[in-house]
Protein backbone atom coordinates (compact mmCIF):
# COMPACT_ATOMS: atom_id res chain seq x y z
CA UNK A 1 0.00 0.00 0.00
CA UNK A 2 3.05 2.48 -0.14
CA UNK A 3 2.05 3.79 3.51
CA UNK A 4 5.37 4.71 6.24
CA UNK A 5 4.44 4.12 9.92
CA UNK A 6 3.89 6.91 11.71
CA UNK A 7 3.20 5.42 15.29
CA UNK A 8 2.20 2.04 16.44
CA UNK A 9 1.53 1.01 20.48
CA UNK A 10 3.90 -2.29 21.28
CA UNK A 11 0.48 -3.67 22.35
CA UNK A 12 -1.56 -2.52 19.58
CA UNK A 13 -3.93 -0.44 20.99
CA UNK A 14 -2.61 2.43 18.48
CA UNK A 15 -1.66 2.53 15.05
CA UNK A 16 -1.01 5.46 12.66
CA UNK A 17 0.00 5.11 9.08
CA UNK A 18 0.72 8.35 6.29
CA UNK A 19 -0.28 7.11 3.28
CA UNK A 20 -0.09 9.28 -0.52
CA UNK A 21 -2.37 7.68 -2.67
CA UNK A 22 -0.95 6.95 -6.23
CA UNK A 23 -1.81 8.83 -9.04
CA UNK A 24 -4.81 6.59 -11.04
CA UNK A 25 -6.91 5.53 -7.20
CA UNK A 26 -9.51 8.21 -8.13
CA UNK A 27 -13.19 8.30 -8.80
CA UNK A 28 -14.69 10.12 -11.83
CA UNK A 29 -15.03 13.15 -9.26
CA UNK A 30 -11.26 13.56 -8.72
CA UNK A 31 -11.60 12.00 -5.25
CA UNK A 32 -9.50 9.61 -3.72
CA UNK A 33 -12.02 5.68 -4.69
CA UNK A 34 -13.45 4.84 -1.76
CA UNK A 35 -11.55 0.84 -2.13
CA UNK A 36 -8.90 2.22 -1.89
CA UNK A 37 -9.47 4.37 1.34
CA UNK A 38 -10.60 1.38 2.89
CA UNK A 39 -8.21 -0.58 1.64
CA UNK A 40 -5.90 1.86 3.95
CA UNK A 41 -8.22 1.42 7.00
CA UNK A 42 -7.51 -2.50 6.51
CA UNK A 43 -3.80 -2.09 6.11
CA UNK A 44 -3.89 0.10 9.56
CA UNK A 45 -5.84 -1.78 11.53
CA UNK A 46 -4.38 -5.00 10.46
CA UNK A 47 -1.09 -3.84 11.97
CA UNK A 48 -1.93 -3.01 15.08
CA UNK A 49 -3.91 -6.36 15.19
CA UNK A 50 -0.96 -8.15 14.57
CA UNK A 51 0.72 -6.06 17.84
CA UNK A 52 -2.91 -6.28 19.87
CA UNK A 53 -3.20 -10.35 18.98
CA UNK A 54 0.29 -11.35 19.76
CA UNK A 55 1.38 -12.41 16.50
CA UNK A 56 -1.42 -14.31 15.92
CA UNK A 57 -3.06 -15.09 12.61
CA UNK A 58 -6.16 -13.44 12.00
CA UNK A 59 -8.41 -12.69 8.65
CA UNK A 60 -10.62 -9.06 8.01
CA UNK A 61 -13.68 -10.21 9.42
CA UNK A 62 -16.08 -6.78 8.94
CA UNK A 63 -15.20 -3.36 8.06
CA UNK A 64 -17.74 -0.71 7.69
CA UNK A 65 -16.67 2.91 6.66
CA UNK A 66 -18.22 5.82 6.91
CA UNK A 67 -17.49 8.26 4.47
CA UNK A 68 -18.35 11.74 5.63
CA UNK A 69 -16.24 14.26 3.47
CA UNK A 70 -14.51 13.70 0.05
CA UNK A 71 -10.80 12.25 0.20
CA UNK A 72 -8.86 14.57 -1.40
CA UNK A 73 -6.35 13.06 -3.93
CA UNK A 74 -2.75 14.90 -4.22
CA UNK A 75 -2.28 14.71 -0.31
CA UNK A 76 -0.80 12.75 2.63
CA UNK A 77 -3.20 11.32 4.56
CA UNK A 78 -3.41 9.38 7.60
CA UNK A 79 -4.90 7.23 9.24
CA UNK A 80 -5.36 6.26 12.79
CA UNK A 81 -6.74 3.62 14.51
CA UNK A 82 -6.93 2.65 18.63
CA UNK A 83 -8.35 -0.91 19.97
CA UNK A 84 -11.75 -0.86 21.28
CA UNK A 85 -11.62 -4.32 22.73
CA UNK A 86 -9.09 -7.24 21.86
CA UNK A 87 -10.18 -10.79 22.90
CA UNK A 88 -9.64 -14.41 22.58
CA UNK A 89 -11.22 -14.59 19.52
CA UNK A 90 -12.04 -11.11 17.60
CA UNK A 91 -10.36 -7.49 17.87
CA UNK A 92 -12.35 -4.54 17.36
CA UNK A 93 -10.94 -0.94 16.24
CA UNK A 94 -12.48 2.22 15.24
CA UNK A 95 -10.13 4.34 12.75
CA UNK A 96 -10.16 7.96 10.86
CA UNK A 97 -9.09 8.95 7.78
CA UNK A 98 -8.01 12.37 7.65
CA UNK A 99 -5.62 14.85 5.66
CA UNK A 100 -1.74 15.12 7.38
CA UNK A 101 -2.26 17.98 9.71
CA UNK A 102 -5.69 18.48 9.61
CA UNK A 103 -7.99 16.97 12.53
CA UNK A 104 -11.15 17.01 10.44
CA UNK A 105 -12.44 13.49 9.79
CA UNK A 106 -13.36 12.61 6.51
CA UNK A 107 -13.81 9.04 6.92
CA UNK A 108 -14.58 6.66 9.88
CA UNK A 109 -14.66 3.41 10.24
CA UNK A 110 -14.99 0.04 12.50
CA UNK A 111 -13.69 -3.16 11.75
CA UNK A 112 -13.39 -5.99 13.18
CA UNK A 113 -10.75 -8.87 13.08
CA UNK A 114 -10.94 -12.63 13.32
CA UNK A 115 -8.22 -14.38 14.95
CA UNK A 116 -7.80 -17.78 14.26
Amino acid sequence: MGGAVQAVEDDGSLASVRFRPPDGMTNPHGTVQGGFVAAMIDDTVSLATWFAGGERTFVTGTLNCYYLRPVPAGVALLVTCKAVRVGQRQAVFEATVQVDGDDTPLVTAVQIQQFL
